[in-house]
């Protein structure tokens, strides 16, 4: 179920105020006056990342622990993905989280933070129950390349499966379920973050599917933030707001009481014990400037 909008969420105790070299039109989002107005962040309202999740838990925490003086809000209407980086072009919202591709980093300013520490390149399969059998038989490359594997609409993922000769049907998110279950493709991978969220949102849509158990795959992935090339004040704030956080171990504390997450991170939860190991062509110049230990490793 879509999250209802939620209210205006402003920082109530500011410790200084945000001074901008420009004075900007304050109908933009992130507009800006001088003096103690206050940044306007705006988010996409989008069906597979409620406002519940970890994304926008990690925005608002970075922007309080700056002090500055802020306001955080949702896009009116929701966003179908394929359309949302689009409309972070237009204006229409100015900060996104969006998995680590190319375009992004050609046409957004990349905060390099992996908000899920990487978990999004382990992609675990929901497949439908009565072909459990036959995929839990997957040992070898070639097994994996007699499969077809759904995935939404330009994801960087599908470029990277096609790369490893894989067969990828793409399709709006939210037809992906329907597809599962009515056997257009055989595997619909999801992060490790997300596969079970998902799946409870969605699952009415294929009430056959589970997560395969026995294997999954990864590349090196990660979420992150990205903001409109011209929201400066935007980007600065959350490029500090950000440091802050994952240096006092605030981003991680969010990321541990994630329900999906935490787990992962503490060893309640494992991964599948097969994990095949693909690379990614597409791990962009931009991605590389995340530290190797914010990445999140697997225990032996």
């Amino acid at each position: 179920m879509t999250p209802d909008l939620g209210p205006v969420l402003p920082n109530p105790l500011p410790r200084r105020a945000l001074v901008l070299g420009a004075v900007a039109a304050l109908a933009a989002p992130g507009a800006q006056a001088t003096g103690t107005t206050r940044l306007e962040v705006v988010y996409p309202r989008m069906a597979e990342r409620p406002v519940d999740a970890y994304p926008y838990r990690m925005i608002k925490a970075a922007l309080e622990a700056t002090g500055r003086p802020h306001v955080l809000r949702l896009t009116d209407g929701e966003l179908p993905s394929m359309r949302a980086f689009r409309e972070l072009g237009r204006g229409i919202f100015n900060v996104m989280d969006t998995g680590a591709a190319p375009r992004m980093a050609e046409e957004a300013r990349i905060l390099p933070f992996p908000l899920d520490l990487g978990l999004s390149g382990y992609r675990l399969m929901l497949v439908r129950r009565d072909r459990l059998p036959a995929l839990r038989a997957v040992r070898t490359l070639d097994d994996l390349r007699r499969l077809r594997f759904g995935q939404g609409p330009d994801w960087v993922d599908s470029y990277i499966l096609r790369a490893s000769g894989l067969t990828v049907v793409e399709a709006e998110f939210r037809a992906l379920f329907r597809m599962l279950e009515a056997g257009r493709f055989d595997v619909f991978p999801l992060g490790a973050d997300e596969a079970d969220l998902l799946l409870s949102r969605f699952g009415e849509q294929a009430p056959s599917a589970v997560v395969l158990p026995d294997w999954c795959l990864h590349y090196r992935f990660a979420r992150v933030l990205v903001v409109r090339p011209s929201e400066a004040a935007v980007y600065d704030a959350l490029q500090d707001g950000l440091g802050r956080i994952y240096g006092d171990g605030r981003a991680q504390a969010i990321l541990a009481r994630d329900p999906r997450i935490g787990p992962l991170l503490d060893g309640r939860r494992r991964l599948p014990g097969r994990i095949f190991e693909l690379p990614n062509p597409q791990w962009a110049t931009a991605y590389q400037a995340i530290p190797e230990h914010l990445f999140f490793k697997p225990p032996a």
